[in-house]
């Protein structure tokens, strides 16, 4: 074949192999760009799903905040960071399913639009990264890697019951067993039961007593309805009844039947287990455990921890028949 032959039998062969290598190239762009926005799409999607609205109880300013910023910002502001990693781990899934819970209701008008606030009064509370370099000092970095290591490990990790979130009531120190929530809030919850939390009578912090003159007393006790203080203080409380927790169901002040969380509200307590003793010409209050006593006790969690229990161990002990589910 001569060489003008060749060059043509060539020319021939590429016009027939371009236009499918271009087409080709095209539809691999096509794919490519496709592609790109589904992920587009699905880290758009993540990442509204990874996120919350909080309120800041100081500033009243409404912060969009990633989720496991979060839950470690919870963490630190609810349970010391010296308690055991596994009780830490705990904590996280507890303030994460109480997140999930509060972002699914979403229907608090006095939040302004945000799922939650920062408040542990009203809701749970949270500190950002500044607030937990000032709460630290030196021991941050520590801390801030514990606390992250423990919220990385069970992230996504929530507590239900029958299909549903539950609500992840936790609290300082039991008063020896936690309190039901018919006793705290009128009405029962079927995970959140009466249970023992025995270590937490170790606790340094486990007993307080407060004494109030006379007047200081009145004065507390002023906004409680239908109370009629007499001339002898030591008439001014009465006949105080007691559940099997050891937290006070009922006691008379001045007359009238009032219930335990009620009185603790009055005389600002530390907790509804208390005892009242009239004593020269004062009134001496003991409290027993720290919080409103429902669902799980976080020195109770260190202390399971500490024997050997794990953060799902603690959990199911607390949250009588929840489970722990993932995202």
């Amino acid at each position: 074949m001569s060489n003008k032959g060749l060059i043509l039998v060539l020319l021939v062969l590429v016009l027939l192999v371009c236009p499918v290598a271009a087409i080709g190239g095209e539809k691999a762009n096509i794919t490519e760009t496709q592609t790109s926005v589904e992920e587009t799409q699905a880290a758009a999607e993540i990442s509204q799903d990874d996120t919350i609205l909080v309120l800041s109880s100081s500033t009243k300013k409404i912060s969009e905040i990633e989720m496991f910023e979060y839950v470690v910002g919870a963490v630190a502001a609810e349970m010391p960071a010296t308690y055991h990693s596994q009780a830490l781990r705990a904590q996280a899934v507890a303030c994460y399913t109480y997140a999930l819970r509060a972002r699914q209701n979403d229907s608090d008008e006095s939040l302004d639009g945000a799922h939650i606030s920062d408040s542990s009064d009203k809701h749970q509370g949270y500190i950002d990264k500044s607030a937990r370099k000032e709460k630290w000092g030196d021991k941050y970095e520590t801390y801030e890697k514990k606390i992250e290591e423990a919220v990385t490990e069970v992230l996504g990790k929530k507590l239900m019951f029958d299909g549903e979130l539950i609500t992840a009531a936790f609290h300082a120190i039991s008063a020896g067993r936690t309190f039901s929530s018919e006793e705290v809030w009128g009405h029962e919850v079927d995970y959140l039961q009466s249970v023992t939390s025995a270590g937490d009578k170790l606790s340094p912090d486990y007993s307080r007593t407060v004494v109030l003159t006379q007047e200081q007393f009145k004065k507390a006790v002023k906004g409680l309805d239908g109370v009629k203080l007499g001339d002898n203080p030591e008439d001014w409380t009465a006949n105080i009844k007691k559940t099997d927790s050891g937290y006070v169901e009922t006691v008379e002040i001045g007359g009238t039947t009032f219930t335990g969380v009620q009185v603790r509200e009055a005389l600002e307590l530390r907790s509804a287990a208390f005892e009242i003793e009239y004593e020269d010409e004062n009134f001496r209050i003991t409290t027993n455990g720290y919080g409103h006593g429902v669902g799980m006790s976080q020195y109770g969690a260190d202390y399971m921890a500490r024997q050997g229990s794990t953060w799902e161990e603690i959990l199911l002990h607390y949250y009588k028949g929840a489970k722990i589910e993932s995202d």
